[in-house]
């Protein structure tokens, strides 16, 4: 497009040095015939000798004339497409403004999207390393118990679960030893009791609790018991305990 305005321009200028060179044309042949004063059929027919000193001068003001017309036809011809290449050039002109107007209109937008792309990427990675960071098992703290809490009530004495509930809590950042307590009063450390209303395992899932999306480990067996406190560490964490577990999870967890 602004190559065409390139060229409109180019020609508008050729065409204003020929209707230039044709005005200069037609005042030099009127000065002519002002100071000749040779080119009218009066003088032609007065002027001549004989009769073929008569044609040949009619041969020669026809000759003048239709050669002046040519010149008035040249120039009124070039004006006309002097002022056709003029409108061409303003229509350029608009539609050259419009197309760089959308064009800044469509930079603009991009630069925004592209913002709006970096700053939620930014956002991606910041939740990226808090994950990570969730994800990394705490350090047990120094004079941490390796043994199951005493306080269990003899209800069982499962001791066995006690290792991978310091891993699944550590994970999570939540208390072992509350969760220990919560399994005790659910379940005894029973993975395969049965409570009243159809709930199951060492902490008592209704299957339907167990199947949520929350769960990552719903595919495991609802007697699962690996599977049930990896759960539970997460539930806690989520904050499920009051919820889900009250009023043991509030007994389990007062002390620490």
């Amino acid at each position: 497009m602004r190559g065409q305005i390139s060229d409109n321009r180019r020609l508008q200028k050729l065409a204003l040095r020929e209707l230039d060179v044709a005005r200069v044309a037609l005042a030099a042949r009127a000065v002519a015939l002002y100071k000749h004063d040779d080119v009218t059929i009066l003088d032609a027919v007065f002027g001549a000798d004989d009769f073929g000193d008569l044609v040949s001068r009619l041969t020669m003001v026809q000759y003048v004339a239709r050669g002046d017309r040519d010149v008035l036809r040249t120039v009124e011809r070039t004006r006309r497409e002097l002022a056709d290449r003029a409108v061409s050039l303003v229509a350029d002109e608009r539609t050259t403004k419009k197309l760089v107007a959308q064009r800044d209109a469509e930079l603009q937008s991009i630069k925004a999207q592209l913002g709006d792309r970096q700053a939620l990427l930014v956002g991606v990675r910041q939740e990226i390393r808090d994950l990570a960071a969730r994800q990394t098992p705490a350090t047990p703290t120094p004079g941490e118990t390796v043994q199951p809490p005493s306080d269990d009530g003899g209800g069982g004495g499962q001791g066995q679960w006690w290792p991978l509930i310091q891993q699944a809590a550590g994970a999570n950042g939540v208390s072992a030893r509350g969760m220990y307590r919560l399994m005790m009063i659910e379940s005894g450390g029973y993975a395969s009791i049965v409570g009243p209303g159809g709930y199951y395992g060492l902490f008592q899932y209704h299957p339907t609790t167990w199947k949520g999306s929350w769960n990552p480990y719903r595919s495991a067996s609802i007697t699962d018991g690996a599977a049930q406190i990896r759960a539970t560490a997460l539930a806690l964490k989520m904050g499920y305990g009051h919820a889900w577990w009250d009023p043991s999870y509030s007994w389990a967890f007062s002390g620490g």
